[in-house]
Protein backbone atom coordinates (compact mmCIF):
# COMPACT_ATOMS: atom_id res chain seq x y z
CA UNK A 1 0.00 0.00 0.00
CA UNK A 2 2.65 2.50 0.55
CA UNK A 3 4.64 1.70 -2.34
CA UNK A 4 1.09 2.69 -4.21
CA UNK A 5 0.93 5.85 -2.40
CA UNK A 6 4.24 6.73 -2.90
CA UNK A 7 3.81 6.09 -6.69
CA UNK A 8 0.41 8.20 -6.99
CA UNK A 9 2.45 11.10 -5.02
CA UNK A 10 4.83 10.64 -7.22
CA UNK A 11 3.03 10.88 -10.75
CA UNK A 12 1.01 13.55 -9.61
CA UNK A 13 3.99 15.27 -8.69
CA UNK A 14 5.88 15.14 -12.48
CA UNK A 15 3.68 17.13 -14.92
CA UNK A 16 3.93 20.14 -12.03
CA UNK A 17 7.50 20.11 -12.14
CA UNK A 18 7.74 19.57 -15.84
CA UNK A 19 5.25 22.48 -16.69
CA UNK A 20 6.98 24.67 -13.88
CA UNK A 21 10.07 24.44 -15.88
CA UNK A 22 8.95 24.98 -18.74
CA UNK A 23 7.27 28.41 -17.72
CA UNK A 24 10.56 29.22 -16.51
CA UNK A 25 11.61 29.51 -19.65
CA UNK A 26 9.27 32.09 -20.85
CA UNK A 27 8.53 35.71 -19.79
CA UNK A 28 5.27 37.54 -19.70
CA UNK A 29 3.25 40.36 -20.93
CA UNK A 30 0.07 42.41 -20.32
CA UNK A 31 -1.25 44.68 -22.41
CA UNK A 32 -4.81 47.02 -20.19
CA UNK A 33 -6.60 49.28 -22.64
CA UNK A 34 -3.99 49.79 -25.51
CA UNK A 35 -4.44 52.59 -27.78
CA UNK A 36 -1.51 52.49 -30.63
CA UNK A 37 0.42 49.74 -31.69
CA UNK A 38 1.69 46.19 -30.61
CA UNK A 39 3.99 44.10 -32.62
CA UNK A 40 5.05 40.79 -31.21
CA UNK A 41 6.93 38.25 -33.00
CA UNK A 42 7.25 35.25 -30.58
CA UNK A 43 6.58 31.19 -29.68
CA UNK A 44 4.67 30.50 -27.03
CA UNK A 45 1.18 31.22 -25.67
CA UNK A 46 -0.89 34.57 -26.37
CA UNK A 47 -4.08 35.70 -26.49
CA UNK A 48 -5.84 38.92 -26.53
CA UNK A 49 -8.82 41.34 -28.17
CA UNK A 50 -9.14 44.81 -30.11
CA UNK A 51 -11.21 46.80 -31.80
CA UNK A 52 -9.35 47.78 -34.91
CA UNK A 53 -6.61 45.19 -37.06
CA UNK A 54 -4.35 42.48 -35.94
CA UNK A 55 -2.49 40.67 -38.80
CA UNK A 56 -1.10 37.16 -37.68
CA UNK A 57 1.89 35.51 -39.88
CA UNK A 58 1.70 32.23 -39.16
CA UNK A 59 5.34 30.73 -40.22
CA UNK A 60 4.30 27.36 -40.43
CA UNK A 61 1.04 27.93 -41.99
CA UNK A 62 0.41 23.73 -42.53
CA UNK A 63 1.25 22.15 -39.31
CA UNK A 64 -1.47 21.57 -36.95
CA UNK A 65 -1.20 24.73 -34.74
CA UNK A 66 -3.54 27.29 -36.22
CA UNK A 67 -4.84 30.69 -35.33
CA UNK A 68 -7.88 31.20 -33.63
CA UNK A 69 -9.77 34.20 -34.34
CA UNK A 70 -13.29 35.10 -34.07
CA UNK A 71 -15.75 38.64 -33.89
CA UNK A 72 -13.48 39.69 -37.67
CA UNK A 73 -16.20 41.72 -39.63
CA UNK A 74 -13.58 41.50 -42.54
CA UNK A 75 -10.70 39.06 -43.41
CA UNK A 76 -8.13 39.70 -45.89
CA UNK A 77 -5.37 36.62 -46.58
CA UNK A 78 -2.59 38.72 -47.73
CA UNK A 79 -0.50 35.36 -48.55
CA UNK A 80 -0.10 31.55 -47.33
CA UNK A 81 1.85 32.80 -43.88
CA UNK A 82 0.03 36.44 -43.42
CA UNK A 83 -3.87 37.23 -42.93
CA UNK A 84 -5.59 40.50 -41.51
CA UNK A 85 -8.30 40.61 -39.22
CA UNK A 86 -10.47 43.48 -39.05
CA UNK A 87 -13.32 44.84 -36.69
CA UNK A 88 -14.62 45.49 -33.44
CA UNK A 89 -14.38 42.84 -30.58
CA UNK A 90 -11.60 41.23 -32.39
CA UNK A 91 -10.60 38.30 -30.17
CA UNK A 92 -7.23 35.36 -30.80
CA UNK A 93 -5.77 32.52 -29.07
CA UNK A 94 -2.04 31.62 -30.84
CA UNK A 95 -0.34 28.74 -29.04
CA UNK A 96 2.40 26.28 -29.28
CA UNK A 97 4.12 27.87 -32.49
CA UNK A 98 5.70 30.98 -33.43
CA UNK A 99 3.71 33.64 -34.61
CA UNK A 100 4.17 37.33 -35.89
CA UNK A 101 1.43 39.50 -34.69
CA UNK A 102 0.60 43.35 -35.42
CA UNK A 103 -2.40 44.66 -32.84
CA UNK A 104 -3.11 48.10 -34.29
CA UNK A 105 -5.72 49.66 -32.70
CA UNK A 106 -7.69 50.97 -29.57
CA UNK A 107 -9.50 48.67 -26.51
CA UNK A 108 -5.99 46.72 -26.98
CA UNK A 109 -5.54 43.78 -24.39
CA UNK A 110 -3.12 41.39 -24.34
CA UNK A 111 -1.99 38.31 -22.04
CA UNK A 112 1.09 36.51 -23.54
CA UNK A 113 3.60 33.71 -21.98
CA UNK A 114 6.17 33.49 -24.35
CA UNK A 115 9.70 34.11 -26.10
CA UNK A 116 10.38 36.62 -28.87
CA UNK A 117 10.93 40.48 -29.02
CA UNK A 118 8.30 43.10 -29.87
CA UNK A 119 8.02 46.72 -30.07
CA UNK A 120 5.11 48.96 -28.12
CA UNK A 121 4.26 52.53 -29.57
CA UNK A 122 1.46 54.21 -27.83
CA UNK A 123 -1.07 56.68 -29.28
CA UNK A 124 -1.27 59.23 -26.75
CA UNK A 125 -1.69 62.67 -27.88
CA UNK A 126 -2.54 65.91 -25.07
CA UNK A 127 -3.77 67.89 -28.52
CA UNK A 128 -5.79 65.80 -29.70
CA UNK A 129 -7.14 65.41 -26.15
CA UNK A 130 -5.98 61.73 -26.00
CA UNK A 131 -4.15 61.13 -22.47
CA UNK A 132 -4.31 57.48 -21.45
CA UNK A 133 -2.93 55.02 -24.26
CA UNK A 134 -3.63 52.06 -22.07
CA UNK A 135 -0.76 49.92 -19.62
CA UNK A 136 1.59 47.37 -19.92
CA UNK A 137 3.58 45.12 -17.62
CA UNK A 138 6.35 42.83 -18.73
CA UNK A 139 7.74 39.99 -16.47
CA UNK A 140 5.20 41.01 -13.74
CA UNK A 141 6.85 44.43 -13.34
CA UNK A 142 4.22 47.27 -11.68
CA UNK A 143 2.06 48.68 -14.84
CA UNK A 144 2.96 52.02 -16.58
CA UNK A 145 1.95 53.91 -19.28
CA UNK A 146 2.38 52.84 -22.86
CA UNK A 147 5.37 54.29 -24.29
CA UNK A 148 4.53 57.38 -27.06
CA UNK A 149 7.24 56.54 -28.79
CA UNK A 150 8.26 53.00 -30.91
CA UNK A 151 10.03 51.02 -27.99
CA UNK A 152 11.24 47.39 -28.58
CA UNK A 153 11.34 45.19 -25.83
CA UNK A 154 12.55 41.14 -25.13
CA UNK A 155 10.25 38.96 -23.75
CA UNK A 156 12.39 36.21 -21.77
CA UNK A 157 12.15 34.94 -18.10
CA UNK A 158 13.16 38.08 -15.77
CA UNK A 159 17.29 38.06 -14.78
CA UNK A 160 17.31 36.01 -11.34
CA UNK A 161 19.08 37.93 -8.82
Amino acid sequence: MRKLLVLLVVLLALPAAAYSQGSAQNGTLSIREGRGIVQLDARGSMTGRLNGKLTVTDLKPFDAKRPVVYGATKTIYKSAKTTLYQGKNVRFRLGGARFVIRMEGKAIFLSAIARGTGTLDGNGDPAANVFYDGVWSLNDEPYHSLPDDPTPFELAPPVAG
